[in-house]
């Protein structure tokens, strides 16, 4: 049979689309993957109830994992593809690691006789399980660690001063509102001394504080860095001028030009490319140093690592490249059932009504019409809503109900609308004229007619289900934990806000990819077998 369908006209005609055989090619990339990792789950099930052996001790096996989709495998929000984080993302990614490292050693200081616990479970009880820390006596470690915070408090003091300049343009624009209030005041002549004095001194505090900011950089900076040269010590000293003016006249000759703050705000850009170069050779300079507390893995362990890491990781530290991949998964599995139970039912059901006819295809008619005059998107989310508090919420059982329920409507009323015109053909007709059952005849003949809208309906449902449960998901009415594509495109949201784009743009070109290659497929599968398309 096999045979027969591959030298069929349809089969070759589909085999020489580039495009469909390219889209098929991805489909199956993607199926292998799904079973794959559904082997894997299921005989590391195996292994650990019986106790006979694990798969989570080699770095390859464990790749896919269920629990590897929640392991943190590095620090938050790290680029992907090796593009360096900036500036504030290299400080928070070592600030983590220390913190990991402080932890650690506490731990390790927490053990005593009674624990029974060694230094090594202490430390890997902390660490995470694909960077742990290094081989080395305690001691040498806290030694390690303790270079490694000195210099990362260099780094910080520096970048500290950088924070600094980035605040001297605010209190750049509220010198000069307080400039121009004062000056408003003496020139209008009022009498109101209060108001005089109280502007005068708002206007002093204000320059003090822009001149401290920019002295206090100055100073970590050193004499040769540009806000320096500019003087910022004569905003000051202006400061000091405008709190001792007595008399109205005293103080507009003490109302500083806006040629000093113009100056630093002038050389603020040169000192803030200066010091983030300062910061990134301190951070260049620490790498050694991490290194050094918690050793890259190498050979197999290595590759698997850089894997892990090829897309960054999440606001926990989590693979994105793992969990994008096994969210595939999911909507194979969603799809595939969702998709056979809708054809199997949907095509019985309909070639039955259209075929049987009577009461059965009222029935047909009134169910598909009632469903259908409710909105998709209502309907699913309504379905999905009777489960929450329930045991089966936030798994895949909801998702399935709501799928089910509604799914079938359209290959249903597809193949009545078939089944409808194959019972008037002459052969349907002299089977049923030769005694034969109308059960033998609907699936001998109707049913295996329809096969090739069963078929196409198939995988046209399949990508309506996977685009179902990434709604659902994301809408909190699908899963709640583990990995899809819906959890990590709701989970990106405060990520992208921080121009953050990974893990929803890595979720989104494996969900987009896996679409496109079953929308290509399933045109070329209708060109190649719909009679009304074949030439």
């Amino acid at each position: 049979m096999i045979k027969k369908f591959l030298s069929s006209r349809g089969a070759k005609k589909f085999r020489k689309n580039r495009s469909a055989m390219l889209s098929l090619g991805i489909i199956a990339a993607y199926t292998v993957l799904a079973l794959w990792i559904a082997v894997s789950n299921s005989l590391n099930w195996i292994g650990e109830q019986t106790g006979a052996f694990s798969l989570s001790g080699n770095p390859l096996t464990r790749l896919f994992l269920t629990e590897g989709t929640t392991r943190v495998v590095g620090p938050k929000e790290i680029p992907g593809f090796g593009i360096a984080p900036d500036t504030q993302g290299r400080l928070a990614s070592v600030d983590e690691m220390i913190g990991l490292a402080r932890r650690g050693l506490e731990a390790v200081g927490q053990i005593d006789a009674e624990s029974g616990r060694t230094v090594a479970q202490a430390l890997s009880d902390v660490s995470w399980p694909d960077r742990p820390f290094a081989d080395v006596p305690v001691e040498e470690l806290r030694q390690r660690l303790g270079e490694l915070e000195s210099a990362f408090a260099d780094v910080v003091s520096v970048r500290r001063g950088v924070q600094q300049l980035e605040s001297l343009p605010v209190y750049a624009e509220r010198v000069r509102d307080r400039r121009a209030e004062l000056s408003a005041l003496l020139d209008s002549g009022a009498d109101d001394e209060d108001a005089l004095l109280i502007a005068q001194e708002e206007l002093a505090f204000g320059l003090e504080e822009f001149a401290e900011a920019a002295i206090d950089y100055a100073d970590a900076a050193g004499p040769e860095d540009p806000i320096a040269q500019a003087n910022p010590q004569s905003l000051m000293d202006a400061s000091e001028a405008l709190l001792d003016a007595i008399d109205p006249e005293e103080v507009r000759g003490a109302i500083p030009g806006d040629e000093a703050i113009s100056a630093i705000l002038d050389a603020r850009g040169a000192a803030a490319e200066r010091a983030d170069a300062a910061v990134a050779g301190l951070l260049d300079e620490l790498e050694p140093m991490l290194v050094a507390v918690f050793p890259e893995p190498t050979g197999l362990a290595g590759a698997v690592y850089a894997f892990k890491l090829m897309a960054g990781t999440d606001t926990q530290g989590r693979s994105i490249m793992v969990r994008a991949l096994y969210s595939s998964y999911v909507a194979i599995q969603v799809g595939f059932v969702t998709a056979l139970f809708a054809v199997i039912f949907g095509g019985l059901f309909g070639a039955a009504a259209a075929f049987i006819g009577g009461p059965l295809d009222h029935v047909f008619n009134w169910v598909y019409s009632m469903i259908t005059s409710i909105p998709y998107l209502v309907l699913l989310a309504v379905l999905s809503f009777l489960f929450l508090g329930s045991a089966v919420e936030g798994t895949l059982v909801p998702l399935y109900v709501a799928f089910g329920v509604t799914y079938w409507v359209g290959p249903g009323r597809v193949i009545r609308g078939e089944a409808m015109k194959i019972k008037e053909l002459e052969y349907v007709q002299a089977t049923t004229a030769m005694g034969f059952g109308r059960v033998y005849i609907l699936l001998k003949h109707v049913i295996p007619n329809t096969s090739h809208l069963l078929f196409i309906n198939f995988s046209l449902l399949f990508i309506a289900a996977i685009k179902g449960e990434v709604i659902l998901t994301f809408l909190g009415l699908g899963l709640k934990d583990g990995a899809s594509w819906g959890i990590m495109i709701d989970q990106s949201k405060s990520q992208v806000v921080n121009d953050f784009f990974w893990q929803i743009g890595t979720a989104t070109f494996f969900m987009f990819l896996l679409v496109l290659a079953f929308n290509i497929f399933t045109d070329a599968l209708q060109d190649a077998f719909d009679p009304k398309h074949v030439s």
